[in-house]
């Protein structure tokens, strides 16, 4: 892979890696409290445990909706205004209509927070905590899961506008995994996360 290949993936990956960090801003914020409450309502599965737990709020999962469709719209902007920027994407913006831009970006976050939810229930049935590290190889294995499947989300609802072939697929699943674990050692250095990974 070549700096410019990688230059081009990363620049790909961009509104999903801001709205990202800006959701993780965004959930810390004192800010549309009424959305600050569980997915689950509370609500437990049929072994007794919570359905998802308290991590996953109403609050974070529509706040990274909504900032994937704002960095993916600016990304778009960028692309009809600069020709550097329309040069390294490989998103083909121009062939979208404008109102299309802002719900391709929603779709990219909800990609995202959807493939959250299978692993914070299957934890909830193994009797982890929200927020908690595993030890040992099972932990090593949450942690893989952890950071991959956000990223696997990401490229099934990716498809809807940039038509990857496997192994640029592959490729973006490896930098998309690093960027995630990088990205959530930052935050926690600044405070924004409870533990690294």
């Amino acid at each position: 892979m070549t700096a410019a290949t990688l230059a081009r993936l990363l620049y790909l990956m961009a509104p999903i890696i801001l709205a990202g960090i800006c959701n993780m801003a965004y959930v810390k914020l004192p800010l549309h409290g009424r959305l600050r409450v569980p997915m689950d309502g509370g609500r437990r599965w049929r072994d007794g445990a919570r359905i998802f737990g308290d991590n996953k709020t109403w609050k974070g999962f529509l706040g990274m909706i909504a900032f994937a469709s704002v960095w993916f719209s600016l990304q778009a902007a960028l692309d009809a205004t600069l020709p550097g920027a329309r040069a390294l994407s490989l998103v083909p913006f121009a062939s979208f209509p404008p109102r299309l831009v802002p719900v391709l970006g929603a779709l990219w976050g909800l990609g995202y927070v959807l493939a959250e939810l299978p692993n914070s229930f299957m934890k909830r049935r193994l009797g982890v905590r929200p927020g908690a590290n595993v030890p040992g190889l099972r932990g090593a294995l949450f942690l893989l899961i952890d950071q991959g499947d956000s990223v696997l989300g990401c490229l099934v609802a990716l498809r809807l506008f940039y038509p990857y072939g496997w192994r640029t697929g592959l490729l973006l699943l490896l930098i998309g995994t690093g960027v995630h674990l990088a990205v959530n050692a930052v935050l926690y250095l600044v405070g924004l996360r409870k533990q690294a990974a």
